[in-house]
């Protein structure tokens, strides 16, 4: 129903608003849901009631049962969950108030005077429970009201309620001791107790315990704010109660309350700062512990007495901790206050330590289907051991519990446990191996393999395997090595850490396919990190093997395209790798290797990064001695192997020598640019001297043609160096860049003939004039002879015949074919040129020095004379005449009898002329 309204428009007497308010109370109590302004109103009406200080007593009948419904109702609201205690609280202390107004109106006798000193008490005791201290102060006032009550009682009433009086006297005055400790005032606590102390013989066995109680709760409270010599006063004042009363007089939870009295003393002595307190401690916990069962708590006690000596008894200390492990029902809360205690333990023995740890992981956890307290108690174990600095076998204790693990745990150890375990045992490997305890390092590294670590994963167990094979590296184990290695699984086997590791294993145990295997594995890597490449590289030079060397570091370049692993610097690199390829090529026989390749990819990349790393001004790698060392040594193996080698090889070798040269800064001084002027030039010269061989020996038009394009780049650079320094050489020196000039002349003119670039061909001609080689001429000549040049392109370069006459040194024979076919040219497209070929032919067949060809004169005359007859024909009669002339006189210098001259002749006079 709805609650009723506790506000009156109208003026009331002060007893007709209470009890309307105690009337609607009790109806709003036993409905729901109440209303949120309850707790309010109750208040402001127990102030009413508390000033109100006298009632009629006509009206207590009326007072008297409102206050005793209300009590009842408050007991029945006490065992409801659903209502508040602070709202019980509250009815009762109105309750209770209407209870003594009712009383003192009618001033009612002893029994029920008792009755409301009873509902005081414990209307008191709710509010203290409640924190309600100013409400237990009002009521404990109307107690003390009755009390007094009590004591003046006098004959008959004496008589029947003298043992209550004394007991509800001692009551009341406990209820003052805990409302001074409430306020804290416990020198006023002290005073009542020391008023309680002449009865306590008298008290009763059950008040006795409840004295003793709330005396041990005044110590608790003040040890726990560290006021620890007051505790322990309190907490002495508590025992000694107790010890008032045989143990037969008391209850069975007696027994556990004068525990509980004394370990809290002895926890507040061992805070306490005089000198005796922490023996006094270690008595009590003594006394304890004497009794026929072991107790958790004591056994706790004791050590954390034995935590505040300067020195632990490791001993004592074990032994406690497994009493400890023996009796406890092993919770969450017991499992990890005991491993905290063994962590107590382990400074001062690591051994004694792993009993209590064996003893709790082997005895007390099987069957409690408690996965994860044994895999924290298995790292605890492994922990001990592994940090252990005990000389004996720890690893045969550990080996000992994890064969019988799994039979007892099966399935226990899961995947971060495991990791967790093999994390620590990996520690005390590290350690092992470091001071090259190698048979220490393998033996934990077995236990980290165990079975009873499946869960690891092949990166951890790979990791293991691989410290495992280091060991045996260092011991020279290689046979053990192998076999570890045939264990592995195949994504294992398969890592480069692992192919690098058995790289090691095959050199050092000569086992060339292996490490061939290995090294071609990690450069076939998907990764483009070569620093394990780079390793092989070096183990191989530290053992010795030249070869294994050679193919490490060309993998280690091809895997960085002939960059270097980061700290390595990439010019001593390239230059050690060089070196060790110079060396192999020299010691084979007649230079042919199956490195020529590798050194001239090598030189090719070497000239490539050099650019690269040249283009930083502050980047040193390639110093000018780094460059000259390159450049030189790649032009003199070219020299070195030019005639053993194919072209297309040593033509790579130049051209990086070229590209080397290139980087030289230009401001250098004079010398070191003549130098490097001279250099370029032998270089151009053997570049174009091997694409000359190329390109003749290739069929194909187009890589042919493209050969010669680079020929004659390769010839002019040449042509512009020679300019250059020809004037500055002398001697053998320079006869030997000319000679190298005519020769690339050769080369560009058949180049030039190639490429069908007639014009330069001509200008390659002129170029040659300066030369003065009959040689050189000679060969230009058959060049072109054997070209398809246009007629007049051919006559005009074959110029050089003119002067290769008048230098002389060229065959008569030779000659004489050459102005065979320029005569025969010229027959068609220059008669000019035909006529001044025959005029130098009569000149030449005079000539005293030489013998002209018969055969060559005869068919000049011959031709020539034919010549004459077609201008006859065609009525050129000047022509015929000039021509039939240079014939009759070829002819007459024929040693033949003048027999072709006369037939001539006759012929000639026989032609009949137009007057």
């Amino acid at each position: 129903m709805a609650p009723v309204s506790l506000q009156r428009s109208t003026k009331a007497s002060p007893l007709t608003t209470i009890l309307e308010f105690a009337s609607s109370l009790e109806e709003t109590l036993i409905s729901i849901p109440r209303p949120p302004s309850l707790a309010t109103d109750l208040l402001a009406n127990i102030d009413k009631l508390a000033e109100h200080r006298l009632l009629a007593a006509a009206n207590f009948r009326d007072v008297d049962e409102y206050g005793t419904r209300l009590w009842n109702i408050s007991s029945r609201l006490k065992k409801d969950e659903a209502t508040s205690i602070k709202l019980v609280c509250l009815v009762r202390v109105f309750a209770c108030l209407l209870l003594d107004c009712g009383h003192r109106s009618t001033h009612g006798g002893t029994a029920n005077a008792i009755r409301v000193l009873k509902s005081a008490l414990k209307t008191t005791k709710l509010c203290l429970d409640q924190r309600h201290v100013a409400l237990a102060e009002r009521i404990v006032e109307k107690a003390a009201h009755y009390e007094e009550v009590l004591k003046h009682c006098d004959g008959d009433e004496l008589r029947n309620f003298s043992v209550l009086r004394i007991d509800l006297s001692s009551e009341y005055i406990m209820m003052r001791i805990a409302l001074a400790w409430h306020q804290d005032r416990l020198d006023l606590a002290e005073n009542w107790l020391a008023k309680l102390e002449p009865t306590l013989a008298e008290l009763d066995p059950m008040l006795t315990e409840k004295l003793a109680d709330l005396l041990f709760e005044i110590g608790k409270a003040q040890n726990g704010k560290a006021a620890y010599v007051t505790a322990v006063q309190w907490l002495e004042h508590a025992h000694d109660v107790l010890r008032l009363r045989s143990d037969e007089e008391l209850s069975s939870d007696a027994g556990d309350l004068q525990t509980s009295i004394l370990h809290t003393m002895a926890r507040a002595l061992l805070q306490a700062p005089e000198d005796e307190a922490r023996g006094r401690a270690w008595n009590i916990a003594h006394d304890l512990d004497a009794g026929p069962s072991d107790k958790l708590a004591v056994l706790l006690l004791k050590l954390d007495i034995l935590d505040t000596n300067a020195e632990i008894d490791p001993q004592l200390y074990s032994d406690l901790l497994l009493r400890i492990v023996r009796i406890i029902h092993i919770t969450e809360s017991t499992f990890r206050t005991t491993l905290h205690y063994v962590h107590k333990l382990r400074p001062q023995s690591s051994t004694l330590a792993h009993v209590v740890l064996e003893k709790l992981l082997l005895e007390r956890l099987p069957g409690t289907e408690k996965p994860e307290w044994v895999e924290r108690l298995l790292v605890t174990i492994i922990w001990n051991l592994t940090t252990s600095t005990s000389n004996e076998a720890i690893h045969d204790s550990l080996k000992q519990i994890l064969d019988v693990l799994p039979a007892q745990f099966p399935n226990s150890i899961g995947a971060s446990a495991t990791h967790a375990a093999q994390t620590l045992i990996w520690r005390r490997i590290e350690a092992s191996y470091n001071q090259r305890e190698y048979a220490e390092a393998i033996i934990w590294s077995h236990l980290a393999l165990h079975e009873t670590f499946d869960n690891s994963g092949d990166m951890n167990v790979g990791k293991i395997q691989r410290k495992i094979i280091i060991c045996n590296l260092a011991t020279s184990d290689y046979a053990t090595a192998r076999n570890i290695y045939s264990g592995m699984s195949d994504i294992v086997q398969g890592a480069d850490e692992t192919r690098y590791l058995m790289y090691k294993v095959a050199l050092r145990s000569g086992d060339t396919e292996l490490a061939v295997e290995c090294l071609e594995a990690i450069s076939s890597g998907s990764t483009r990190d070569g620093t394990l490449l780079y390793a092989c590289v070096l183990e191989a030079q530290q053992t010795g093997q030249r070869e294994q060397a050679i193919s490490a570091m060309l993998r280690v370049l091809d895997k960085y395209n002939y960059g270097s692993p980061p700290g390595v610097n990439l010019a001593a690199l390239l230059r050690c790798t060089a070196r060790l390829l110079m060396q192999e090529i020299e010691s084979s026989l007649e230079g042919e290797s199956p490195n020529i390749d590798a050194i001239c990819s090598l030189f090719d990349g070497a000239a490539t990064q050099a650019k690269l790393q040249r283009r930083d001004a502050k980047n040193e790698t390639f110093s000018l001695s780094e460059l000259d060392w390159f450049s030189r040594n790649a032009y003199n193996m070219a020299v070195r192997f030019c005639t053993i080698w194919n072209p297309p090889e040593v033509l790579r070798l130049v051209q990086a020598c070229l590209r080397f040269i290139d980087l030289y800064p230009e401001d250098m001084d004079s010398s070191t640019l003549a130098d490097l002027s001279l250099r370029r030039m032998f270089c151009d010269f053997l570049g174009a001297s091997l694409l000359a061989m190329i390109a003749r020996g290739e069929d194909a038009i187009e890589p042919q043609l493209q050969y010669y394009l680079n020929l004659r780049r390769h010839a002019k650079n040449f042509h512009i160096h020679f300019v250059a320094q020809v004037k500055s050489l002398q001697g053998g020196a320079k006869d030997d860049l000319c000679r190298k000039a005519s020769t690339l002349l050769t080369f560009d003119f058949e180049a030039a003939v190639r490429l069908k670039a007639w014009e330069d061909a001509g200008q390659i001609v002129k170029d040659s004039y300066a030369c003065e080689d009959p040689i050189l001429y000679s060969t230009l000549a058959d060049i072109v002879l054997a070209s398809e040049a246009p007629t007049d392109t051919m006559i005009s370069i074959l110029q050089i015949v003119n002067i290769a006459w008048r230098i002389g040194g060229i065959d008569i024979t030779k000659l004489s074919r050459w102005i065979r076919c320029l005569f025969q040219l010229a027959l068609t497209s220059n008669l000019e040129t035909a006529e001044f070929l025959l005029n130098q032919v009569l000149t030449l067949a005079k000539d005293g020095n030489m013998e002209y060809p018969a055969e060559e004169l005869e068919w000049l005359a011959t031709t020539s004379f034919n010549r004459a007859v077609d201008f006859y024909c065609a009525s050129q009669d000047d022509a015929c005449k000039r021509w039939a002339e240079m014939a009759l006189g070829v002819a007459n210098d024929i040693k033949d009898g003048g027999q072709l001259h006369e037939l001539l002749q006759t012929k000639y006079l026989g032609l009949k002329w137009e007057d």
